[in-house]
């Protein structure tokens, strides 16, 4: 895989509200949800309005893209609290088995974190795929370009970086967009 010229910095504050946005709008989402449905909305935004929602990490995981951040926020690891800048989470997990379920919001979402178009598409997402199976997630995901190029041939569970070219649709404007972006993305 090449190297990604488009190297944006996660907005770690709105990957927080996107996920408290999420408990309020969609409570019993899961951890596998919550991510692919932060890749799907960063994806279709940067697709359709010329810039990602979060600007978040995406690695090609084995059950398809993750938000590394956001999953890491989620699993409460170590050292992620204090990225957020946070103390405690501002919705309520529960620990299943092998899942974690985002449940009830803890406080109203600071909506001033977001435009429209980034509500506007976060909700389609939500009606979208929010009712789609693990399995449908799954396959809707690995059949996505930009994950199928990160994990080119490995089998392996390796996570691999995404790359934000990758998920730009092919399009005459695709390498020049690239191209003036570039420079300029870990300052967006």
């Amino acid at each position: 895989m090449k190297e990604s010229s488009l190297k944006f910095k996660p907005k770690f504050e709105k990957i927080l509200e996107l996920l408290l946005y999420l408990a309020h709008k969609r409570p019993g989402a899961d951890h596998y949800q919550a991510v692919k449905f932060l890749y799907l909305a960063d994806k279709e935004h940067l697709n359709k309005y010329g810039r990602p929602i979060t600007y978040e990490k995406y690695c090609a995981m084995q059950y398809g893209p993750v938000a590394s951040n956001a999953l890491d926020l989620i699993k409460e690891k170590p050292g992620s609290f204090k990225k957020f800048g946070i103390s405690e989470l501002p919705f309520e997990l529960e620990h299943l088995d092998k899942v974690i379920i985002i449940r009830r919001a803890k406080r109203e979402v600071n909506y001033d974190l977001f435009s429209k178009s980034d509500l506007e598409v976060f909700d389609f997402i939500l009606k979208e795929y929010g009712q789609k199976s693990f399995g449908e997630l799954y396959n809707i995901t690995h059949a996505d370009f930009a994950y199928r190029n990160a994990r080119g041939n490995e089998k392996s569970t390796k996570s691999p970086p995404m790359s934000y070219e990758d998920m730009i649709e092919e399009s005459p404007k695709k390498s020049s967009f690239i191209k003036d972006f570039s420079p300029i993305a870990d300052r967006l």
